[in-house]
């Protein structure tokens, strides 16, 4: 079995995934881009009462494939992720530590067995100036040439789980927050050009591919009824979801052509179209509001995390909403690979 390095510690890699049961999925909506990494959301009491219905009505946990993938001809020799809860696994559960890194993170999936050293230094509620703090960590990891170096970032400097328990608790529609959240996205692009230019400077010769998010909620003309969703998020809500969605995977693509680095934002967008958070059931590869029951041996809170100013309003009760089920950490590793091959 493949295994990851987190700082720290050492764990056994998940079981590689189907690929090709995964994209045998057809879409009905055409791929657009999306959010980020809309961080544990805190939900009132209110807001909870509607999720337990709709945990009761769509909660059949996710499965991820667990076929092995056949080894890559072209892989890395290594694969180290730093980034946000997009890139720490959260969503995909047994978490070890209060960065929500996991063995089920696709940093352990990409590539299957074809590579056997990963690291990940991702960890959740990351914004730049963290991501920043990996990159002096990622200096630190010898054997730079041919490695594979990830990134995700740019959700939670947009704001966006704040703005996420916007919509869900206000009784004023969140939509007039969209000219300011426009401008924010906007000003993200050059901090994102500086932190690509230091992953690069940090690993000499190594190949970096940043990631950007896939849709969080579907089209409503497409899929309109969603239990995990409806009563909280109304049709001009989720569709400005959208268009924030794609406008920040547009400054990271930005950003990444002026840096001189791979954008997998493409085919992230691709590998998860149709599979946006809707219903919390299998063919939903975000989870919309989800109840998270964690075991007692996990980290709960965000408590001890060097992130702590981005969690203060984080609640390990919706913990995994919005965040890639097992099936989505495997698509993720899947866009990666594409944005490997074709680069």
């Amino acid at each position: 079995m493949p295994s990851v390095t987190i700082p720290g510690r050492r764990m056994g890699g998940a079981a590689a995934t189907g690929r090709a049961a995964l994209m045998n999925q057809t879409s009905t909506t055409h791929p657009q881009r999306s959010p980020r990494s809309i961080a544990r959301t805190a939900v009132t009491l209110s807001v909870a009462a509607v999720v337990l219905v709709g945990a009761a009505l769509g909660a059949a946990a996710d499965a991820s494939a667990t076929e092995p993938a056949e080894a890559a001809d072209d892989a890395p020799p290594a694969v180290i992720s730093l980034g946000d809860s997009y890139s720490s696994g959260l969503g995909a559960g047994g978490y070890l530590d209060d960065c929500d890194r996991t063995p089920q993170a696709w940093n352990n999936l990409v590539f299957g067995n074809a590579v056997t050293d990963r690291t990940l230094l991702a960890c959740s509620g990351a914004a730049i100036p963290e991501v920043m703090q990996q990159v002096r960590q990622l200096a630190g990891i010898p054997g730079a040439g041919d490695r594979l170096i990830t990134v995700t970032v740019g959700g939670n400097d947009a704001g966006f789980a704040d703005e996420l328990v916007n919509c869900l608790v206000s009784f004023v529609s969140c939509t007039r927050r969209e000219a300011d959240l426009t401008a924010l996205i906007t000003s993200l692009r050059q901090p994102l050009v500086q932190l690509y230019d230091a992953v690069q400077a940090a690993a000499p010769g190594d190949e970096v591919i940043v990631g950007g998010y896939p849709m969080l909620v579907p089209d409503p003309a497409v899929r309109s009824d969603c239990p995990a969703l409806t009563g909280l998020l109304s049709t001009s809500e989720r569709q400005m979801i959208r268009r924030l969605g794609a406008l920040l995977n547009d400054v990271i693509d930005d950003a990444a052509a002026e840096a001189g680095v791979e954008s997998a934002s493409d085919e992230v967008a691709a590998v998860f179209d149709g599979h946006e958070a809707c219903a919390n059931t299998p063919g939903d590869w975000l989870y919309g509001l989800k109840i998270s029951w964690t075991d007692s041996t996990e980290p709960t809170t965000a408590s001890a995390s060097p992130y702590q100013p981005q969690w203060d309003i984080v609640s390990s009760f919706v913990r995994d909403s919005f965040h890639p089920t097992g099936n989505g950490q495997a698509g993720y590793a899947v866009a990666f690979e594409e944005a490997w091959a074709s680069r």
